[in-house]
């Protein structure tokens, strides 16, 4: 006789689909995804329910950008094969009378405005620093000099609480405003190597007072 199979699928719920808990170090539920809702959508209203909830500007600005990362996780980007171009056929040019065609300018970005306009106060910025001062910088002044308008996204650089350390902090800037996914990412990288480094520099510290101690009770011996 043929034996019977019966085919069980498992469902996971994934995270984004559950209903909030209880968060675990702002004493606020975990949130969640509305139907609908982009990222960038998502983070502001975590942000403003924080405010609304008795948080600090500081305090909602990192739960939004939490939850953000948790409910939004970047996905993996899969390398595009590289094209095959196929050879070009000659082609005999055909004879083109000349026309004066008179160019348009160029449309300006809307979306984002005020990026490169640098404050006068501001000294000549070098191109590059270490990449935690300038994820550093981005984190504490983006909620002070980014604004949201009906019309796209204004950034005002003279609100900033010290000048960016470099071009490329400028740049993290605009990633941060136009791929908010891909920053969080960079973001989240920059924090766990400044943390090694801190942690190194912790134990090098520990490891010098041993010496000293050591050193000391043999000046006293």
């Amino acid at each position: 006789m043929a034996k019977k199979t019966t085919d069980r699928q498992h469902v996971t719920a994934s995270p984004a689909s559950m209903p909030p808990v209880a968060g675990d170090g702002d004493g606020l539920p975990l949130a969640c995804v509305r139907d609908g809702e982009t990222a960038r959508q998502a983070w502001e209203r975590i942000r403003k329910d924080g405010r609304a909830a008795g948080l600090s500007r500081r305090d909602a600005y990192n739960r939004a950008n939490r939850e953000t990362e948790r409910l939004y996780p970047p996905e993996p980007v899969a390398a595009d094969p590289e094209p095959v171009e196929p050879e070009p056929e000659p082609v005999e040019p055909e004879p083109v009378a000349a026309v004066e065609v008179e160019s348009e300018p160029v449309a300006a970005d809307s979306g984002v405005s005020g990026l490169g306009r640098l404050p006068d106060g501001w000294p000549v910025l070098p191109s590059n620093a270490s990449l935690q001062a300038e994820i550093a910088w981005v984190q504490a002044s983006r909620l002070d000099i980014v604004e949201e308008t009906g019309t796209g996204t204004r950034v005002d650089l003279s609100r900033a609480d010290g000048p960016a350390p470099s071009k490329a902090a400028i740049g993290w800037l605009e990633t941060s405003i136009r791929a908010y996914s891909k920053y969080c990412d960079i973001a989240a990288k920059a924090t766990q190597t400044q943390e090694h480094e801190a942690e190194a520099r912790r134990r090098e510290r520990l490891a010098l007072g041993d010496v000293i101690g050591l050193l000391d009770e043999m000046g006293r011996a």
